[in-house]
């Protein structure tokens, strides 16, 4: 993965962020769109999470 996609998977889940809190503002929350929301966020950061870890253990 590239820096440049990462830089648009953090971008993306800040827009998920947003997206989650609006959903939880509204008087009465859709809780599918709130667990479609929090799985897409989930799987972002799983992304993240192995991009960074490969970047850490090819700068050693």
């Amino acid at each position: 993965m590239s820096v440049v996609l990462a830089r648009r998977l953090r971008g993306f889940h800040t827009l998920l962020e947003m997206a989650l809190r609006d959903e939880r503002a509204r008087p009465a929350p859709d809780d599918r769109i709130l667990a479609g929301l929090k799985k897409k966020k989930l799987a972002i950061k799983d992304q993240l999470t192995r991009f960074d870890g490969r970047r850490t253990s090819a700068s050693h």
